[in-house]
């Protein structure tokens, strides 16, 4: 069951939209998706935010709340578990939605097709463009709910294909990639790479000490190039920095991730820049180095 939210703000307490894609026995069966009124204490709509997804405050004023939205979502999944594109983003949704609710978290069991595409092609990014075009998929979309639930969806089964692996439980075993979960008693574990274990990764000079070992970004040498919409390149440099990685001027063999802050939607075909052209031929020379547009960037930030 593949399941995609996007926000009103940058609070991920703020659901703005829901879709998702049912799978049975390898095959797509059914799509579901709704509009959601967002709490009234996190109801405003970023103009950043807007522009990425084109959901505005009036276009949710006579959608279901998020208790209405939720229960929904639960009925649509019938116990299936969830994946979603960016999971850590898509599951702190709900459990952020639910917070400012005061509801008590759902019972879910989920994994990460965007972790399941890094074991399983080589792309300068993995951002749903560049995994659905890896996977084959025809996708123009990017960022209507409902067209990434079923994108995220393609990307998992082509991933099934690919390893030639019978179940989901299969294809994570074979990739070493544990499931995530949440109760409702408020635990939580995030869908990751084994090999990337708790506390495996070397916190970096001048980054947080504190910052949680399993984040997105903990451990990465972080490059940007462009301007941001959202914050300065000052403020962005101390959030990277706050959850563990490290920033950086310019483009080098030890750069992980380049942040092209000039676009905030990347995908396959663009123009890029000199700095992103440098990150491609690395790459290709071996080097473990991503590309991020700014939403990505910005999901990632607290994943």
């Amino acid at each position: 069951m593949a399941i995609d939210f996007e926000t009103a703000n940058e609070h991920r307490g703020s659901p703005c939209a829901v879709g998702m894609t049912k799978v049975i026995e390898g095959r797509i069966v059914d799509n579901w998706g709704t509009l959601i009124q967002p709490a009234t204490s996190l109801g405003y709509f970023n103009p950043f935010n807007v522009a990425v997804h084109g959901i505005t405050s009036a276009d949710v004023a006579t959608a279901p709340v998020w208790a209405e939205a939720l229960a929904d979502v639960i009925a649509f999944a019938d116990g299936l578990p969830l994946v979603a594109h960016n999971a850590g983003f898509d599951m702190s949704v709900i459990r952020a939605a639910c917070d400012a609710e005061n509801m008590t978290w759902p019972e879910l069991r989920y994994t990460c097709s965007q972790v399941v595409a890094r074991r399983t092609w080589k792309l300068l990014s993995y951002s749903l463009p560049y995994c659905a075009d890896a996977a084959g998929i025809a996708f123009t979309d990017h960022h209507d709910a409902g067209a990434d639930a079923a994108a995220a969806a393609e990307v998992m089964l082509a991933a099934l294909r690919t390893a030639g692996a019978e179940s989901l439980d299969s294809l994570l075993d074979a990739h070493q990639i544990r499931w995530g979960w949440m109760t409702p008693t408020r635990e939580w574990l995030g869908s990751r790479y084994r090999g990337h274990g708790k506390g495996s990764r070397t916190p970096l000079p001048g980054a947080n000490p504190d910052a949680d070992p399993e984040g997105a970004l903990y451990g990465a040498m972080v490059c940007l190039t462009g301007k941001l919409t959202s914050m300065t390149r000052d403020e962005a440099f101390g959030k990277i920095a706050e959850v563990g990685g490290q920033p950086t001027e310019n483009v080098t063999k030890k750069t992980t991730i380049l942040v092209s802050a000039s676009q905030t939607r990347l995908k396959p075909g663009d123009t890029l820049s000199g700095k992103t052209k440098k990150a491609q031929a690395l790459l290709e020379a071996g080097q473990d180095i991503e590309v991020l547009d700014e939403d990505e960037f910005l999901r990632r930030l607290h994943n």
